[in-house]
């Protein structure tokens, strides 16, 4: 997915955002235990300060830091800020460009397909807590569990995720993905001492999960209740919940 993409994504994902509803700002974070709309709301606006002072940063430098949004500003309107300086910065630059990560990855388009995916998936824990929330693009989601085995799973040893050689199968059933009009959505995961491998590969785990792609994307950073098809032996939410902390 191109960063021309992930960004047209993110505007959408944030309007939605901001266009929670004022009373419902008390309501409880199903996927974020003590939270509530509020605090979700404060901690995806820092998240977004932070991505826009690496942004504003010199191309090769380190992590830099950046200043927090101020106590007391309405949820809302502190969203709103970030968002719209967020959305300023990626405009000002390449995403061919160096900046500095967490993730040592290459170039500036780290952040726009991770602000894209951090993005969606926030959306979705705030829309939970007050309305069905909207469905995830197909293309979108493919791409976001994608990100997670290639930016998060690489590093999976150090976060304690790991296994004894349990492998987990993810197949995406959209339409869009069975006509090839998106591509991707299969992948194998093995669990291993050493960490976890990621394939994008057809094939009989020990663990299945079907259902559209959306739904995997959601299963994948632990989101329930999820709309999808369990096989095998151990039931693959409790593993995936008990094993992929992230």
């Amino acid at each position: 997915m191109e960063p021309t993409t992930h960004l047209a994504h993110l505007r959408t994902d944030l309007d939605r955002m901001l266009a929670t509803p004022a009373e419902h700002l008390d309501a409880l974070v199903k996927a974020c235990p003590g939270w509530t709309v509020t605090d979700l709301l404060g901690h995806h606006a820092g998240v977004l300060r932070f991505a826009t002072a690496q942004l504003r940063a010199e191309p090769g430098s380190d992590l830099v830091p950046f200043d927090p949004p101020e106590e007391g500003v309405p949820p809302l309107e502190m969203l709103a800020v970030a968002s719209e300086e967020l959305l300023a910065a990626l405009a000002d630059t390449d995403p061919t460009e160096r900046r500095p990560n967490w993730a040592d990855a290459p170039t500036a388009a780290f952040w726009f397909r991770r602000l894209a995916h951090e993005t969606a998936i926030h959306r979705v824990d705030a829309q939970l807590a007050h309305t069905t929330p909207d469905p995830i693009d197909a293309a979108l989601a493919v791409d976001g569990v994608d990100e997670l085995g290639e930016v998060f799973l690489r590093r999976a040893w150090p976060r304690g995720i790991t296994g004894t050689g349990e492998t987990v199968h993810l197949h995406a059933t959209d339409d869009e993905v069975a006509s090839g009009q998106v591509s991707g959505g299969e992948w194998m995961f093995t669990f291993h001492e050493h960490g976890v491998d990621v394939a994008p590969d057809h094939g009989k785990g020990d663990m299945a999960v079907r259902g559209p792609a959306g739904q995997l994307y959601l299963f994948a950073w632990n989101r329930r209740p999820v709309e999808v098809e369990c096989f095998g032996d151990p039931d693959p939410l409790a593993f995936w919940a008990e094993t992929v902390r992230i």
